[in-house]
């Protein structure tokens, strides 16, 4: 555009200058007017033609001034000078304006990405690659973020030399890895030791190399998840625990009220008749039976965090679920639900950990009778569908269900809906499923049913 508009001012003042020439030629020859008046005429219209290239030169100028300042608040005015002139003019005033939103984009875009980089866990900080063996430089730190000082527990620097005089172990490492490359440091004292994981990128930049080095503080992230693997395994025991003791607890509770008057004095042995006596075994049994399988739980999740190697064996699954059923009663009678079992092949088998399995189906119907609060006519039914290559135990209720939208996130760990819920007893759940070579799904429709389904394969 620059060049179309020196043509046009040359062309002009060529057309002036002929026109002067053609203009005197003609007057000397007619002799109209004296060698004095042609004199002056011709410096008239030298005059008026520098005048006319000045201005034409200051337009330019101007604009030159205006991009090399970004200055973008120069605006040309409407001329009279001509259609191509205003052309141009209208050409600079629209390159200024675009010069202008490239640079409001630009800083917006940088604004933006600096924003992310200072929220960010990672340290980053970007040098110019000589800094790293000239102190002297006054080159300033190209980025440095809180993360960083953070980490390194250093101010905001604004000189890399600071940086390195205070860290010459940073900068040693830096220089190893100064074309690239990642490391593990060691750094800190006894009481506040870090480990950083550091790695090292240069690029190009405005034809200099420069350095990007991040870095991240990973002794702390083991420890913290150390710490929130061990408050898991507590949680988790002292999830399974309750659910065990909730039920041991009732069946005592039963047994004490047999052996009981209503005063609180222990009745005579004449007193209990075989019903009594039968109700007590029953109940004395299924508490050494469920606190056996306690015991055992516990005991392989002593030392570990992770599920114990299901002990396989053949289980004959009506008699299991009717051991389920009674385990269960005494907290379903105080629930006011139903607990029943639907009609169950009487050979269909599953080979199962039963005292895992056992922890699934208890924690389950405990679920299922907290969603049943406030439900009128509540129930509970445990069944069995035998497949050719699969058998399915389901657990289903007439509960308030699980919403669509939270039904794919009920078995991430320590996701839970209750109040004073873990969210770790589906999850576990369905650890202990995936152990057995199975799985735990579920199928829910509000307000009318939930269906939990553990599937075996045969």
């Amino acid at each position: 555009m620059i060049k179309r508009f020196t043509i046009q001012v040359t062309l002009r003042i060529f057309i002036i200058l002929l026109f002067c020439v053609l203009f005197s030629y003609f007057l000397v020859k007619n002799f109209w007017f004296s060698s004095a008046g042609i004199a002056a005429l011709i410096i008239l219209q030298v005059y008026f033609l520098i005048r006319y290239v000045n201005n034409t030169n200051y337009s330019l100028v101007k604009f030159l001034d205006a991009l090399k300042t970004e200055d973008y608040s120069v605006y040309f005015s409407p001329t009279k000078k001509g259609d191509s002139f205003s052309k141009v003019y209208d050409d600079f005033n629209l390159i200024i304006k675009i010069f202008k939103r490239n640079k409001i984009e630009k800083e917006a875009q940088y604004k933006y990405f600096k924003y992310i980089l200072e929220h960010v866990n990672l340290g980053i900080i970007s040098i110019k690659k000589e800094d790293l063996y000239n102190h002297h430089s006054a080159s300033e730190i190209l980025f440095l973020n809180k993360a960083a000082c953070d980490i390194l527990q250093q101010p905001q620097h604004k000189y890399w030399h600071r940086i390195a005089s205070n860290l010459p172990w940073l900068e040693s490492e830096i220089k190893k890895l100064e074309n690239g490359g990642k490391s593990l440091i060691d750094f800190g004292d006894d009481i506040q030791r870090k480990q950083l994981s550091l790695e090292v990128m240069e690029i190009q930049l405005l034809n200099a190399p420069y350095l990007i080095i991040a870095f991240q503080d990973i002794r702390s992230e083991i420890e913290q998840k150390e710490i929130e693997a061990w408050h898991n395994v507590i949680r988790i025991l002292a999830h399974e625990m309750l659910n065990s003791f909730t039920p041991v607890s009732s069946l005592a509770s039963t047994i004490k009220s047999i052996t009981e008057t209503e005063s609180g004095a222990t009745i005579g042995l004449n007193d209990l008749d075989s019903e009594d006596i039968e109700d007590i075994n029953t109940a004395a049994s299924t508490i050494k039976k469920r606190s056996d399988g306690l015991l055992a739980f516990v005991q392989d999740y002593r030392t570990i965090a992770s599920i114990p190697v299901p002990k396989m064996e053949p289980v004959n699954v009506k008699g299991f679920l009717s051991e389920m059923e009674l385990l269960m009663a005494s907290a379903s009678k105080e629930a006011g639900v139903e607990v029943s079992l639907l009609p169950i092949p009487a050979n269909a088998t599953v080979h199962m950990d039963r005292k895992l399995i056992e922890q699934v189906i208890i924690n389950l119907i405990n679920n299922g009778l907290h969603a049943l609060k406030g439900i009128e006519n509540p129930w509970i039914k445990l069944s069995c569908l035998v497949e050719q290559d699969k058998s399915i135990i389901m657990v289903s209720d007439n509960g308030k269900g699980i919403e669509e939208k939270i039904l794919n996130q009920i078995f991430i760990p320590f996701f839970t809906t209750k109040k004073n819920g873990s969210g770790i007893g589906l999850s576990l759940s369905k650890n202990i499923l995936k152990k057995h070579g199975g799985n735990l799904l579920v199928s829910s429709e509000p307000g009318v049913r939930t269906t939990f389904s553990l599937i075996f394969k045969n």
